[in-house]
């Protein structure tokens, strides 16, 4: 119950730095992020694209040193039907600082502008794959977010996972800017 309070804490915290999110140039990387809309049609760069990501103002005595660098990650992540490909979605969602680089039988990995540290990554199923029995963890790097299904308490395999073309899995993360 402790860490579900934590989990909550850290949740709530990034979304009430959100308000403050003050719009950037690309911190880094070499291109716009792919993303696509709830209609299937491809864009790069444009609002949810890595130039999107903004720093987190007004925080910069909370937390210490490096605080106030703070860089949002989010994006919704959806497959429409097993082995369709996994992608972030656009149009009524925004992506930030996030695209999809690959996904196997294993994982779904996503790439992000090289950061200095990283402060968290939450991942959750949404209304439809909740009771279905999915879960879903993120493990991360300096610059990827590694997400890994389950769902009865064992791996789930990402290609042949999907519930419909509505369901997604919600990415929400802080990382502190090089």
């Amino acid at each position: 119950m402790r860490r579900l309070r934590a989990v909550a804490a850290v949740a709530a915290a990034a979304v009430l730095a959100t308000a403050a999110v003050a719009p950037t140039g690309p911190p880094g990387g070499d291109g716009a992020a792919t993303e696509r809309s709830v209609d299937g049609e491809n864009r790069s760069g444009g609002a949810g694209g890595l130039g999107a990501i903004g720093a987190l103002g007004g925080f910069a005595g909370l937390g210490g040193p490096g605080a106030g660098r703070l860089r949002l990650l989010a994006g919704v992540l959806r497959q429409d039907r097993p082995g369709s490909g996994w992608y972030l979605v656009g149009g009524a969602h925004l992506v930030l600082g996030l695209e999809v680089a690959s996904a196997d039988h294993q994982q779904i990995v996503l790439r992000f502008p090289p950061a200095r540290r990283v402060v968290s990554v939450l991942c959750g199923p949404d209304e439809t794959y909740a009771p279905l029995g999915y879960t879903c963890g993120a493990s991360v790097s300096l610059d990827a977010v590694t997400v890994r299904l389950g769902r009865a308490g064992r791996l789930a395999d990402p290609v042949s996972t999907a519930a419909g073309p509505y369901a997604n899995f919600w990415l929400l993360g802080l990382v502190e800017q090089r």
